[in-house]
Order: structure tokens, then sequence, then C-alpha cells
């Protein structure tokens, strides 16, 4: 290109000239010279070089990415950059838009959408039921152990999409029994409760859309009100159907309370310490009788003797017999235990092989509650209002399921879970 703007220049002035060489006093003129209307005083333009640098073409820089996505499948990412250098001398650099390889390998399945079934009339989709899930799925494909993983997913997806049926049969009953004069008021309220809402968080409703994104990205108003509209409907309707059938009589308290009798009125415990040296080594047994007409300790003595945890020997519960009622116990050592006392060294007694000193190191006894102390009543009340809302909650759900549903509710499980299976766990 050099020669062809010479070979212009020369034809324009001189009308031939061998483009093979620079002209012999040619002078090196910058073009920003041209356009700025720069040129030296004593320039003559009649032949004009123009430097190799100002007309290369511009460099292409290309980055390739390969990534596995979560089915075994590898996506490529192409980013390209031209880079130019500008007639000032600047680099310029332009990004041109990514392109994405995501072609699927030969014979395999890749589900892109899939309707699942419908719950009362509405189309539930596996991409759009597995968006909010997709990142615990990801985490728990990732454990090698692959049998624990796929179990629990399997049991994640079959507990949400219960939760699911039974939270949309349980706002289509709600809304079926609000009475035709009572939509106006729903209405209302749902109005003063948007109101109340906008004020709380912030008084606009630009602010207020701003803050329930910021806690639950990509959620309107709109879709936040008729989520607070659904768990009222759906709270007051379980009320109303279960909450009385709830009751708890005096008579479950007392059963309760005797079924676990035992953790409320808890036996004591007490710990012995026991140091038995044998009688052959008569050095020793000197040696531990000397140490406590000295007014050592039993800890003291059991250190002494390196003897591990202190000298503990046993902890036992005393049942309501006492301590004969103890059924692994000879009478002579019952008759000893009743006559220990606390951090007082008995012994020594003498048996065949050994001479014996023990203490008792603590006891322990909790107090008792009784089933008239008023937290406890409480507790047990709510256990068995629990237990029975649980119960009933269920009942009712199997109510509802055959009342409203027509699909097989099921297949749709296993159809959603086999899905799952095939996306995230190639």
């Amino acid at each position: 290109m050099r020669n062809a703007i010479q070979i212009i220049s020369v034809i324009f002035v001189a009308g031939c000239m061998s483009t093979d060489s620079t002209p012999k006093g040619a002078v090196e003129v910058n073009s920003m010279a041209f356009s700025q209307g720069n040129l030296p005083a004593d320039v003559n333009p009649s032949i004009v070089q123009i430097p190799d640098a100002d007309l290369e073409p511009p460099k292409v820089e290309t980055d390739d990415a390969t990534m596995d996505v979560a089915n075994g499948n590898q996506v490529s990412t192409q980013k390209t950059e031209v880079v130019s250098t500008a007639p000032d001398g600047t680099t310029m650099t332009q990004k041109l838009p990514e392109k994405i390889d995501a072609q699927l390998p030969v014979n395999q399945k890749w589900p892109v959408d899939s309707l699942v079934g419908q719950v009362n009339g509405k189309p539930l989709y596996a991409s759009e039921f597995l968006k909010t899930r997709e990142d615990r799925i990801i985490t728990i494909a990732a454990d090698p152990d692959r049998v624990k993983a796929r179990n629990q997913v399997v049991q994640m997806i079959s507990e949400a999409f219960d939760q699911y049926v039974n939270n949309l049969l349980i706002i289509s009953e709600a809304e079926a029994m609000i009475p035709a004069d009572a939509q106006e008021g729903v209405l209302a309220w749902l109005k003063d409760l948007q109101e109340k809402e906008i004020a709380t968080r912030g008084g606009s409703r630009a602010d207020a859309q701003r803050s329930i994104e910021e806690e639950f990205p990509g959620t309107t108003i709109e879709e936040f009100m008729n989520r607070q509209k659904n768990q009222a409907l759906a709270g007051d309707l379980l009320n109303r159907r279960i909450r009385p059938r709830t009751i708890v009589s005096w008579r479950d308290v007392e059963r309760l309370y005797d079924q676990n009798s035992a953790t409320y009125n808890p036996l004591p415990t007490i710990r012995i310490g026991r140091i038995a040296v044998l009688k052959s080594n008569q050095t020793q047994v000197d040696q531990v009788k000397a140490s406590f007409a000295q007014g050592k300790s039993f800890s003291q003595v059991a250190a002494d003797l390196k003897i591990s945890d202190g000298g503990f020997w046993r902890e036992m519960t005393i049942p309501k017999g006492g301590i004969d009622a103890i059924p692994d116990l000879v009478d002579d050592m019952k008759t000893r235990i009743k006559g220990l006392e606390l951090n007082k060294v008995d012994g020594p007694i003498e048996t065949k092989t050994q001479v014996v000193w023990m203490t008792l190191i603590s006891t322990q006894q909790e107090k008792a509650r009784s089933i008239f102390d008023p937290p406890l009543q409480m507790q047990l009340r709510r256990q068995i209002e629990n237990q029975r809302y649980g119960m009933e909650q269920q009942r009712y759900y199997t109510n509802l399921r055959t009342r409203w549903v027509a699909s097989d509710l099921e297949a749709m499980k296993l159809r959603l879970v086999s899905i799952t299976l095939t996306r995230y766990f190639r």
C-alpha cells in the first residue's frame, strides 16, 4: 500500500518515478500533520511516504474457554477482541459479542423443558420448578458418593413436589370458600396490606420494589403481595379446619407425663472411686497406707499411683429400692457402698488377692418436675397439639387431593424426578 501511495503522489506531481526505493531528499512527516494542517514550512508534499505502522491491519485476539455443565456436556465460549492503532498512536480495543457453542453430543437426550402435569388445571413445568432449586441440586450432585447424592436429590424433589401440591390445593380451597359478597372486602384488605408494606419498606413504590428485590430477587410487588395473600388465606383455612380437631384434654397430659416419668423424675446417681493394690506388692501397699496416714486425699494418692481418671471406678443409678435393689452387686459390696461418705476414704479392706480403698466421689440428684408445674404442663400440651395437628393436616391434604386433583400425582412426581436425574446426573 505504501508503494501505491507513492505512485499516485509521483504521477500527480512529477509524472513518473520508481517505486522501489525512498526518493532522495524525502522527509518523514507524521500523518496527523496532514489532518491538522501542521505541515512544516520547508516540506513540499510532492512525495509522501506513510509509516508502515500506520498501515498495519488490526490485530484479532481470541480467547477460547471450555466448561463442564452439571450433566457432563461441554460448553465452549469464544471471546474476541480487535486491537488497532489510531493515527495519533493510541491503541483502540473493540470487543466482539461472545460466541457460545453448546451443541449436544450425538444421540444424547437433553430435556429443555417439559410439562410434568397439571394440578387443578394449572400446568407444572420442570424448568420452572427446578429453577429455584438448581443451585442446591448441583451442590449435592458434586458429591463423589453418587448413590448418596442421587438419594438425597430424589428425596428433596419428592418432598418439594408434595409441598408444592399441598400449598396449591390449600390456596385453591381457600379461594373457593370466599363468598361472592366478600370478594370486595378481600380486595380492600389486600390493597390496605400493600399500602402498609410500601410504607414499611421506604414509603414509595420504587423503594418498596427495591427492598423486595434485595430480599427476594426477581420478585415484583404484585407477586410479593399475592404470596402474602396466599399465606394469609391458607393459614386462616388451616386454623378453621384443623385447629378444632387438636383439642387436648387433661387425661392426655397425664398419659404423656406417665410415659416419660423417668425423664421428669430422674433417679439419683453416685460416682465411686476405688484403689486396689495386689497383696503381693507389699511395698506399694505400705506406700498407700502411709499416704492416707499423712492426710493425702483419695485423688492425690490415685495420682501418685498414676491411676487413670483419678481412681474413678463406677457410676451407679440408684433405683427406687435403693442400693439393695442394684442387681449386679454382691451383698458385701452393697453394705460397703452404703457406708461410704463424700470424699472420705474407706479402707483398707483385704480380699483374697487385693487390698482395697474406696470413696464416694460425688452424688447427683436432679430436681423432679411435677405434673402440676405450669411450664411443664404447657410443654406437654404443645407436644400433643403438634402431633395431632400434623396428623390432622395430613388427613386434610389427603381429602383435598381426592376432591380436587384429577391427575396421577405419583406419576407426575416420578416424571419430575426422572427429568432432574437426566439433567444433573449424566
